[in-house]
């Protein structure tokens, strides 16, 4: 993903003069690079990307870092840039025990922990279907900001929107389908005489 690229198309799309650099003095660059900063950060942390998700090592933190009184002896530090935790590891066995507090997460297990986290991915890993949505989010902030058109501002987020809808399914085909969880009890509720 090229950040300039995608700037550009929004201020040309918009109307607006398009510049020549990143932190190009101008009103439109700064329009453009508010919507474009904060369409980035909003995406990546609203769905789990695959090109956004990564598993990290978790280091311990001294039992003194450590707030919980339900795993006090057992705590590591979360990834400082992380949007949000997808799953924790023991080795490569996925467990579900564990406390958060802060950054840091406690568990039984006093090591080989890791964390399956969700993070803003490196420019060049966006999905091509994703850069569109983030040039169209860009191109609301540049109508509002810079032609004040809130109306034809908020058909561009719509539009935005119903592309995420889209680009999600497609690129969440990339992993293998789960089945969904059926609970015995509910089923058994249903199918219950009477």
């Amino acid at each position: 993903m090229d950040k300039l690229t995608i700037i550009n198309n929004a201020l040309v799309a918009t109307g607006n003069e398009p510049v020549n650099v990143l932190n190009d003095p101008s009103d439109e660059y700064r329009a453009a690079n508010a919507a474009f900063d904060r369409t980035v950060r909003f995406l990546a942390a609203r769905h789990t990307w695959p090109f956004a998700m990564t598993t990290d090592p978790l280091t311990r933190v001294p039992d003194a870092d450590n707030k919980s009184r339900r795993f006090s002896k057992n705590g590591f530090r979360l990834p400082p840039d992380m949007f949000h935790l997808k799953e924790v590891y023991f080795g490569t066995c996925i467990f579900t025990e564990y406390e958060i507090i802060g950054n840091v997460l406690s568990c039984n297990f006093d090591s080989d922990i890791y964390a399956a986290v969700v993070k803003a991915p490196a420019d060049a890993q966006w999905h091509p279907m994703a850069e569109e949505v983030i040039t169209r989010y860009v191109e609301a902030g540049c109508l509002r900001s810079l032609n004040e058109d809130f109306a034809e501002a908020s058909r561009r987020e719509q539009s935005a929107e119903l592309l995420l809808e889209e680009t999600r399914s497609h690129v969440d085909q990339q992993n293998p389908g789960r089945n969904t969880y059926k609970s015995k009890i509910a089923v058994a509720r249903r199918s219950r005489r009477v």
